[in-house]
């Protein structure tokens, strides 16, 4: 996997240090990486204090893309990656390093657009937040104080991505049928599918036997670890379509 810098995408989610913001905008330009995104931010997260942190990395505090929730940030994104220290688990966490070697195998193509998540200073990221991602990262620390400043995580974690990625055009490198086999589905496609699945197993009533919202869950845990490329998305959601408007005629 050669993943395009250009393609990487930092998330803040709830940043409460201005401190920390400008750090994180410094670190990502010292490792080559441009694109920030904050969730919840402070009002004020351009002022003082984060561009003292940020020193000549201004432009990309000045450039970051503010929303108001996680779902948001990432809707456009193919791969989430959340960032914990263990302590809340919704699935099982990953190494960073175990991460990227297994990501390296799968040959993704470096078209597809990666956030990575972090959450708030205090409590981190919440266990709905973690749903939303593909995959949990932790970073090996000392089991006995495992959390690290949000700031400090992010530079690891941008120091170890940045071994797997290259600042040269994927499209100039790769041929069309590649790109399209292996560009991942995005978020807002998974809602849509997830979305359609609902309606499917409602029609079913699949709900009557079984707890539809935790069986939605699973699957959608599923659904992430596959790393599902966009035509199979495109797939599944053709046949959910299908299932549906049979069960239309059917009334």
């Amino acid at each position: 996997m050669q993943l395009n810098q250009a393609n990487i995408y930092f998330v803040l989610v709830r940043p409460v240090f201005l401190g920390n913001i400008g750090a994180t905008a410094r670190l990502m330009k010292n490792f080559g990486f441009e694109k920030l995104r904050l969730v919840d931010a402070p009002r004020n997260y351009k002022d003082a204090e984060a561009r003292k942190m940020a020193v000549d990395a201004f432009d990309i505090l000045k450039a970051a893309e503010v929303f108001s929730s996680l779902p948001e940030a990432v809707a456009d994104l193919n791969l989430v990656v959340g960032t914990s220290s263990g302590q809340q688990r919704s699935q099982p966490l990953e190494s960073l390093p175990q991460f990227l070697e297994r990501a390296a195998a799968q040959n993704l193509e470096s078209t597809n657009k990666v956030a990575i998540v972090l959450g708030d200073e205090r409590n981190g990221l919440s266990i709905d937040e973690l749903a939303i991602c593909n995959v949990q990262v932790r970073i090996p620390t000392n089991p006995l104080f495992p959390s690290l400043n949000v700031s400090q995580a992010a530079c690891i974690l941008a120091y170890e991505i940045s071994k797997f990625c290259t600042t040269t055009d994927s499209e100039s490198s790769g041929d069309a049928v590649s790109a399209s086999t292996d560009l991942l589905t995005t978020a807002d496609d998974e809602r849509e599918l997830f979305e359609q699945l609902s309606q499917v197993l409602e029609k079913i009533q699949f709900s009557r036997a079984h707890n539809k919202d935790l069986v939605i869950g699973q699957l959608r845990q599923f659904y992430k670890r596959a790393l599902p490329t966009k035509r199979e998305s495109d797939l599944l959601r053709g046949v959910l379509h299908r299932l549906k408007t049979l069960g239309d005629m059917d009334k």
